[in-house]
């Protein structure tokens, strides 16, 4: 790995740790100023959102970073301008549909007080959309920190906004209340996209010019996002599943609510650890591995350092988990009863940063299209999985628990297999 790469991955790092620190922060303080089952109400106000966002920000960020990397430096400008065409094409009709249908999805939820944090979701798609592109543009020509410099705006304003905000708002009803974090996300957001704006200062003027990325942009980008889709929408089935499967093992409706906020609020968002480091050097690592593509031999090497560097970290932060498991239970949220839930979930921090790794390395080598046929079964699984045991009393969350992990296993051997055949087929060459 050379010495710009551990910088930009070291730098990108510390930013992201920075920015996850807030957000655990933000847990940790909103869980005890609302309580457990707003923490519940919120958990599925946030599937829907990150379902909203989806089409915008999942596959776009690396097709338009991989165009930038192997463009040259006159055409360079050529994909953020097409991407952001396609984003104001798409956000015309998907905000609208949004609003139409947000009553709706909010009773799909099984708890309609998620209403207002639905409303407050729809103008992420348009500025979250701008977001991926012009991120994407940053990985593109190697300035990785300006995302990270960004998210982190973006986190601080939220923290900030939300902490205000609550206790002066305290008097609104449940359903106002749990929508006050998206609303200051929305502002936070928008804070965060105009300070890159300005830095980059791109023209965008050329934009019916550049019409000719578009097909481009779209070959790269809609398999990465029909498979972050069918991960994200399965992810938001099994949110609104886990309360009604939680009353059918015995529980009351509010408990089941709270032990919802528990799991998706509390404990899982650690388990994502190591992705703060991984998630960076994936990004980091991907525009270099798209310039040498053709060079069998250097993306080989940059694909070991990749998997040896995050592999080391996944192995580390899950081990560490693991022994401190009653410290974030007792002290930091003040659930003894969560410690058993921490233990239990403890392999889930290195099976997520190993799907991290897989799946950044397939989409970064181009090959995001078969990973896309993997997603579907692997997300039934998890699901069916979810669906069976939590409603055994005995089993409850680490039903869910186990099925997470079903899930991940199953796209950890399909990346696997993607990348097998490949490191194969360059062999043979």
């Amino acid at each position: 790995m050379d010495a710009k790469v551990k910088k930009q991955t070291l730098l990108v790092t510390a930013l992201n740790g920075m920015i996850r620190a807030m957000g655990f922060l933000l847990r940790i303080l909103m869980s005890r100023m609302l309580g457990a089952e707003m923490m519940g109400i919120a958990e599925l106000a946030s599937g829907v959102h990150m379902l909203a966002i989806t089409p915008l920000t999942s596959g776009l960020p690396m097709a338009i970073s991989r165009l930038t990397a192997k463009a040259n430096e006159k055409e360079r400008t050529g994909p953020v301008t097409a991407g952001i065409l396609l984003v104001r094409q798409v956000a015309v009709f998907l905000i609208p549909a949004f609003l139409l249908f947000s009553p709706l999805i909010a009773g799909w939820t099984g708890d309609k007080r998620v209403l207002p944090s639905l409303w407050f979701t729809a103008p992420c798609i348009l500025i979250l959309g701008y977001s991926g592109v012009y991120n994407g543009f940053c990985y593109g020509i190697k300035r990785s920190y300006l995302p990270a410099v960004s998210e982190l705006t973006e986190q601080t304003l939220r923290v900030l906004f939300t902490l205000c905000l609550l206790p002066v708002l305290h008097d609104l009803t449940a359903p106002w209340l749990a929508a006050v974090p998206v609303a200051s996300t929305m502002v936070a957001e928008i804070a965060g996209l105009v300070l890159v704006m300005v830095i980059l200062r791109i023209p965008l003027e050329g934009s019916r010019d550049s019409s000719k990325w578009k097909s481009e942009i779209l070959h790269l980008a809609v398999p990465s996002t029909v498979t972050r889709f069918i991960h994200t929408l399965l992810r938001s089935v099994t949110s609104i599943i886990i309360p009604l499967r939680l009353m059918a093992s015995g529980l009351p409706s509010s408990e089941a609510t709270a032990r919802l906020g528990m799991l998706n609020g509390m404990v899982l968002p650690v388990m994502m650890t190591p992705c703060i480091f991984t998630g960076a050097l994936g990004m980091v690592m991907a525009p270099r591995l798209a310039e040498s593509d053709e060079n069998a031999r250097s993306c080989k090497q940059m694909l070991f350092i990749l998997f040896a560097a995050g592999l080391i970290v996944s192995v580390l932060c899950t081990v560490a988990l693991a022994l401190l498991a009653p410290l974030f239970a007792i002290f930091i949220y003040r659930l003894p009863e969560l410690t058993a839930l921490f233990r239990a979930a403890t392999p889930l921090c290195f099976l997520c940063a190993f799907e991290n790794l897989t799946g950044g390395a397939v989409t970064a080598l181009g090959l995001q299209k078969r990973s896309m046929y993997g997603a579907l079964p692997s997300s039934l699984a998890a699901l069916m999985l979810t669906w069976l045991l939590t409603a055994q009393p005995v089993i409850r969350l680490h039903g869910v628990i186990i099925g997470l992990a079903a899930g991940h296993i199953c796209c950890i051997l399909w990346n696997g297999w993607i990348l097998f055949g490949w490191w194969k087929n360059q062999t043979v060459r």
